[in-house]
């Protein structure tokens, strides 16, 4: 089997473990959508109306975005930033597109619900979703950084004071600190704060 192939059978695989939420009225339309998601496999729950909370083993919310719901009947889903979420929508008016920007919504499909288009933007928003999560992971991890070298260099400080060296002396000496007590160097600079702070 090609790379492509195995690609392919991972991305389905992938979205065979998805747990799908359709929040959309008993009708055709849901009908259609729910033996499609069961065709690619999705582990499928339907619910008529919007629950208050998400239920926790939801991993993608297809859900009908009405025009007059603008009561935040839907409101938890901008919150929940690791939910895919698909709009089933039957109108593109401007009340409709604002709602869908505000709840952060990683595809949309048309109403009248048809077979074709429902893997492909199952496909994009799960993929969406995931990127959003690398990212929102990045800037996690660049703030703690940035957080621990203002520390580091606060701590630089101190020492080269205290003890009349230079910077690059005192952040050698941190350094140094760590790799003996096998800790990191924004360890070493809490420590060095703590000390002056007494």
């Amino acid at each position: 089997m090609s790379i492509s192939g195995t690609n392919d059978q991972n991305l389905l695989r992938r979205l065979r473990q998805k747990r799908v939420l359709v929040i959309h009225p008993d009708d055709e339309d849901r009908r259609i959508l729910l033996a499609q998601l069961r065709r690619i496999g999705c582990q499928t729950e339907k619910l008529a109306s919007p629950p208050d909370t998400l239920p926790r083993e939801v991993d993608v919310v297809l859900f009908l975005l009405l025009r007059n719901q603008t009561d935040g009947t839907v409101q938890w889903m901008a919150e929940s930033s690791n939910i895919t979420r698909i709009a089933i929508i039957s109108y593109e008016t401007p009340e409709i597109l604002t709602a869908l920007e505000r709840l952060h919504v990683h595809a949309v499909l048309s109403k009248p619900i048809r077979i074709f288009g429902v893997l492909a933007a199952l496909t994009n928003a799960v993929s969406l979703t995931q990127h959003e999560a690398r990212l929102q992971q990045r800037i996690r991890s660049l703030d703690e950084t940035l957080r621990a070298r203002r520390r580091i260099e606060k701590a630089v400080a101190i020492l080269s004071k205290r003890h009349g060296i230079t910077e690059e002396r005192a952040y050698k000496r941190i350094r140094d600190k760590a790799m003996k007590d096998n800790a990191t160097i924004a360890d070493i600079a809490d420590a060095v704060i703590a000390s002056d702070d007494v």
